[in-house]
C-alpha cells in the first residue's frame, strides 16, 4: 500500500459526512494573529474511553501555552465518550467522529485537520508534563526544520509512577521516539508522507526510520514531555509491536536477516522480564530494565 498523502486525507475528509464539531468554524482565532507565538496542534485519538479521556482533556485546554489548536478524533465510540467531547465543544477546535481503518487511520485523519506549525499527539488518559509545550516551542523556534521529541513517564493504570524512558534518534539502529512524546513539523508530514496504514502498534517507528532515512532533522530534549499510562495496546500487545518494527526495517531495506534476529531477541527478552516478575524477583526485574530491556529504563520512581 502507498504511503498516504496528505493532500489526498484532507480531500477525502472535505468530502466526508461524519459527524463533526468544535469552534473552529467561528471566527479566526486571535491565538492565529502571534507569528512569535506558534500555533501547536495536539491530537487525541480515541475509542471507548469514558473513563480516562476527560482528563486530558482538562490537561489540553489548561496548558501555560495558549496558541494551541485541539483536534478529538473518535472512532464511532459506543460508550459515552462522544458526550464527553461534546461537553468541550466551545472548547476543543474540532472534533470528527467516524469508524476507522485503523490507528494510523485516525492519527492521519488528525494530521489531515491540523493547521499549525507543529503537530503534537496525546491520548486519552495521557498528559503533558507542566510547561512541556513551552519546552517544546522554544525548541522549535531554534529548529523549524526538527521533529523535536523528549522523555516519556510510564504510569500504571492506576496512577503510580513507573519508569521515565530517555528517546533516540541518533542513528537507524538506535530509533526510540514515542511519538505521544514528539512534535513534528506540518511540513515534514507532507514531504515524508502520513503514517502508513500497513503498521498499527509500530507505526510510529515506521513514520520515525523513514524520515531518518530522509535525512530529517530531529532534536532531542532532555526533560520528560508526556506522561503515558501503561496498559495500552503497545502493551497488551508487544510481540506485535516488535513484529512491526521488525516489517518495517525490511520494508526500509535495514537487513531482513539482522531485523529477524533483532526480533527474536527482543522477545526473548521482554518473556525473559515478564516470567521474572511473574516470580516477584522486583530486584532483578529493575536489574533488567535498566540494563537489557530491548528499550531501556533510564530510571524507576
Amino acid at each position: 500500500m502507498a504511503i498516504p498523502i496528505l493532500q489526498i486525507y484532507k480531500n477525502q475528509l472535505a468530502d466526508s459526512d461524519f459527524a463533526q464539531g468544535g469552534c473552529r468554524a467561528g471566527a479566526e482565532k486571535e491565538k492565529l494573529l502571534h507569528s512569535d507565538r506558534p500555533l501547536v496542534s495536539i491530537i487525541t485519538i480515541v475509542r471507548n474511553q469514558e473513563s480516562t479521556l476527560e482528563s486530558t482533556i482538562q490537561n489540553v485546554i489548561n496548558q501555560t501555552y495558549s496558541s494551541i489548536e485541539y483536534i478529538l478524533v473518535d472512532g464511532d465510540s459506543t460508550d459515552t465518550t462522544l458526550n464527553i467531547i461534546k461537553k468541550y465543544d466551545d472548547v476543543i477546535d474540532c472534533w470528527i467522529s467516524s469508524v476507522d481503518l485503523n490507528t494510523s487511520d485516525a492519527m492521519n485523519k488528525g494530521i489531515a485537520l491540523a493547521t499549525g506549525d507543529l503537530i503534537g499527539m496525546v491520548s486519552a488518559g495521557d498528559w503533558y508534563a507542566d510547561g512541556a509545550l513551552e519546552t517544546v516551542v522554544k525548541a522549535h523556534l531554534e529548529d523549524r526544520e526538527a521533529v523535536i521529541h523528549g522523555k516519556f513517564h510510564y504510569w500504571t493504570e492506576d496512577l503510580q509512577p513507573q519508569y521515565v524512558v530517555a528517546a533516540l534518534d541518533d542513528t537507524t539502529e538506535n530509533i526510540n521516539i514515542n511519538h505521544l512524546a514528539a512534535f513534528v513539523p506540518r511540513k515534514l508530514y507532507e514531504e515524508i508522507g502520513l503514517f502508513n496504514l500497513n503498521f498499527q502498534n509500530g507505526n510510529d517507528y515506521e513514520w520515525y526510520l523513514r524520515a531518518k532515512l530522509k535525512d530529517a532533522e530531529f532534536r532531542y530534549i532532555d526533560k520528560v514531555i508526556t506522561n503515558i499510562r501503561l496498559g495500552g495496546m503497545s502493551d497488551h500487545k508487544w510481540w506485535l509491536n516488535y513484529y512491526e518494527i521488525m516489517q518495517a526495517r525490511i520494508l526500509h531495506n535495514q537487513g531482513r536477516v539482522s531485523s529477524y534476529i533483532r526480533f527474536v531477541r527482543m522477545v526473548i527478552k521482554t518473556l525473559s522480564r515478564k516470567s521474572l516478575e511473574s516470580l516477584g524477583l522486583d530486584s532483578i526485574v529493575r536489574a533488567y530494565r535498566k540494563y537489557l530491556a530491548p528499550i531501556k529504563k533510564e530510571m524507576e520512581t
